[in-house]
């Protein structure tokens, strides 16, 4: 007999299952495995078998491991149906038609029906997607997940007028966000940038609130823990505790719990809600306290990080003819203290150059790095958003831009841009690595990194649009030219 109510249901992290009396959706699945490198675990580990739920759709709303599960995704026993935003490089779809799966494009700012739900999304910063559901008996709830929403206004003039012209003035009935932050924020000790990372993360969600008003809130996508010993000590900073006083303002907030059933036919019954959100706080506390690093890390040899750092340097400048017009003797240079190692090893970006130092010589460092992780950013192009995501590196704050830039292109291949012989790496393009949620922080507590990213910045922009740079040119720009590969 078919299900006559319209209803969300919570089950685990980012995950939220829309049901109608015809129709269900299951969204963003992670059940079991870790998610960046290892550096994630689900607080509540195993919640489901994915097999043993009853669905007639999966939708994705990014690839990032905690929302695209492949450990999940591979526990599938039958060809499922997957909606998924359109995107240019088709990675996510051409790997889930590999597994037998059918996918279902979506495309930006079109309505579409599945099954008695109209559904659209709303791609956001190249990558991630938003979603919109109205039931049938008209209930609307939105789904931000953890979008960039509040950069560029994105809410003010992306989501509000399409909300608009999709249901008119009509009040959203219940809005969906992550309320932690899900990245890097700061070195061991260091509270300050910890507490603005979280500061970032309340004022982007009072903004989305303050512009959609919603008539209830349900925080979620945070339900994890940094499960490796290289980063456990993140732990210390549960923000669990904070979002009651910060969002529950009108006391309509849902701090879900695993399997609840949110009902979305009459209005939510406030007194109620208040003793469900009693009973998952104590469930999410007895959960925290409980944690323990899982995986620890597992050292790799110089002479196998030199080889992978050769099939980088290859790859990177195959994949992107730009390299090939530039005529230089400089470099640009990162030097990474491997601490698993006791070595510094430094690598450039338009040579083939890696060199071992010891531990005592005196350099720039731009972070330090197990070699698993070293690795792991070599072999991967989307490398540098998963280390900066699961907190895998301590850096030092005076050239912490210099891994953005380093790994800035391979970082766009990831992403399906490449530049060829015709197209230039532009300052403006570079310029955007300041808006990263980790530079954000580290520009503003730290006053010599605004100036090491600017000197950086110059150097950079004017020799991806020249074909010869001299080291008179590069000293311009720096009074300390190590770059030089000749060294």
């Amino acid at each position: 007999m078919p299900n006559k109510k319209n209803y969300l249901r919570f089950l685990n992290h980012s995950c939220i299952e829309l049901v109608t009396p015809n129709t269900k959706i299951l969204c963003d699945p992670w059940f079991t495995g870790s998610a960046f490198s290892d550096g994630w675990s689900l607080l509540h580990d195993n919640s489901h078998d994915i097999n043993n739920l009853s669905f007639d759709y999966i939708w994705i709303s990014h690839e990032h491991p905690d929302h695209f599960s492949i450990p999940t995704i591979n526990t599938l026993e039958k060809s499922k149906i997957f909606l998924f935003q359109k995107t240019k490089d088709q990675k996510v779809k051409k790997f889930l038609e590999s597994k037998g799966h059918k996918v279902i494009e979506l495309t930006n700012k079109k309505l579409t029906k599945v099954g008695d739900l109209e559904i659209a999304i709303i791609t956001c910063d190249s990558y991630d997607s938003i979603l919109i559901a109205k039931f049938p008996n008209g209930i609307v709830v939105v789904n931000i997940n953890d979008a960039r929403v509040d950069q560029n206004d994105f809410v003010k003039f992306e989501i509000k007028p399409f909300i608009k012209q999709l249901y008119g003035e009509r009040e959203i009935d219940l809005l969906a966000f992550q309320y932690s932050y899900a990245n890097w924020a700061g070195n061991k000790s260091d509270k300050k940038i910890a507490l603005h990372q979280q500061e970032l993360v309340d004022k982007k969600n009072k903004y989305v609130i303050k512009e959609l008003k919603p008539k209830f809130i349900m925080p979620f996508a945070s339900f994890v823990y940094y499960s490796h010993e290289e980063n456990f000590y993140w732990n210390g900073n549960d923000w669990l505790n904070h979002i009651d006083k910060v969002f529950n303002v009108n006391n309509q907030m849902i701090l879900p719990n695993i399997n609840q059933k949110i009902l979305l036919e009459n209005s939510i019954s406030r007194d109620e809600l208040q003793k469900s959100n009693e009973i998952a706080k104590k469930f999410w506390d007895s959960k925290i306290k409980n944690i323990k690093p899982l995986t620890s890390t597992k050292s790799i040899s110089n002479d196998i990080l030199r080889n992978q750092y050769d099939y980088f340097i290859d790859k990177l400048h195959d994949n992107n003819q730009l390299f090939k017009k530039i005529e230089t003797k400089e470099d640009f240079v990162i030097s990474l203290r491997i601490f698993d190692l006791k070595k510094v090893i430094s690598i450039g970006l338009f040579k083939n150059f890696f060199k071992l130092h010891d531990e005592e010589e005196k350099i720039n460092i731009t972070a330090e790095i197990s070699s698993e992780t070293f690795s792991f950013l070599l072999k991967n192009a989307y490398g540098r958003g998963t280390i900066t995501i699961n907190g895998r590196i301590q850096f030092n704050y005076d050239y912490a831009h210099r891994f953005f830039l380093f790994f800035f292109i391979f970082y766009a291949n990831n992403l399906g841009i490449y530049f060829n012989k015709f197209s230039n790496v532009t300052r403006k393009m570079l310029e955007s690595i300041a808006k990263t949620a980790v530079m954000e922080s580290i520009l503003l507590f730290n006053t010599n990194a605004r100036k090491n990213l600017d000197l950086d910045l110059d150097y950079l922009s004017l020799l991806f649009q020249k074909k010869s740079f001299s080291e008179t040119d590069y000293e311009i720009f720096n009074d300390e030219p190590f770059y030089n590969i000749e060294e």
